[in-house]
């Protein structure tokens, strides 16, 4: 169990949206660093084994992006080769490097994301000023594993239909049109049934897990408190750095990067605390 769990909804939801939003609006290569380390870690406690494709993924975003980046764009100073006549340089590769890495942390920071915060903590959260957007993306949030799942049993029953000798495009075209079909007719029965129980109405009730309390208070205190002190530094222009037409000299301030990295790694402490507490007191029959 994570620890954000125990909170109230809306504390993970504003570290997440605060650690997501840093990550989005540099470029700085100190922050990215801070932001994947602390991904990569909350991600391999919270799924284990099941976090290794998605890590290879992002690696093979990361190597493609920054590979590939130099080929389209050939702005620096420092050639490091020539494919035909255009130079393949050093200030192109970093910042394909870069942009590849803040993409691989989104993606990373948005798995994590899915395992802690659940579609009721966001009806929880949003359903009583924003029902229709709560509903909205609660079912987006639902929509790619449900999707992934009705296309694995298709499949099968493809296979156990001995329809596997028929072409795979075709094949994995026709899958794709029925999951999606069903999917469609889904959401319709979701949306009828929500509006036939009244859901969205002013007079309608709603039930949260657990009252707000003084920890959460304190919790969220302390996550924008760290945010803030990013976006100072960030607004202030001391975390600029740019690749064009060489690379920065600066862009390190050992306080901002501390901040985020704290901000980023802070979860971590109260998992293995907990996993430690676990597996270290077993229940005394």
């Amino acid at each position: 169990m994570c620890y954000l769990k125990t909170f109230d909804p809306t504390v993970p939801m504003m570290y997440f949206l605060c650690v997501m939003s840093i990550c989005v609006f540099t470029s700085n290569p100190y922050l990215q660093a801070c932001s994947l380390v602390g991904g990569v870690v909350m991600l391999i406690l919270l799924k284990g084994r099941k976090s290794i494709k998605l890590l290879l993924m992002c690696l093979a975003v990361i190597t493609v992006m920054g590979l590939t980046n130099p080929l389209f764009v050939h702005r620096g100073l420092t050639e490091l080769f020539y494919i035909g006549e255009a130079p393949y340089t050093l200030e192109a590769l970093l910042y394909g490097i870069s942009l590849g890495s803040s993409i691989a942390s989104l993606l990373i920071w948005f798995s994590v994301f899915n395992a802690v915060v659940s579609q009721d903590d966001i009806l929880a959260v949003f359903g009583k000023r924003l029902p229709k957007t709560a509903l909205v993306i609660s079912m987006i949030l639902g929509f790619i594993p449900k999707l992934r799942k009705q296309y694995t049993e298709l499949k099968h029953a493809q296979y156990a239909n001995s329809a596997a000798g028929t072409k795979r495009l075709h094949r994995t075209a026709a899958l794709f049109t029925a999951c999606l079909s069903a999917q469609a007719e889904s959401v319709i029965d979701i949306s009828m049934s929500m509006k036939a129980r009244g859901y969205g109405l002013k007079t309608r009730t709603y039930a949260r897990r657990r009252s707000f309390r003084r920890t959460d208070g304190a919790a969220i205190g302390i996550v924008l408190a760290l945010c803030m002190i990013c976006y100072v530094y960030i607004g202030s222009g001391k975390l600029d750095y740019w690749y064009y037409p060489r690379l920065s000299p600066g862009g390190f301030e050992p306080a901002a990067s501390g901040c985020y990295l704290l901000l980023c790694i802070m979860p971590v402490f109260f998992i293995i605390k907990e996993k430690f507490l676990w597996r270290s007191c077993p229940a005394k029959t």
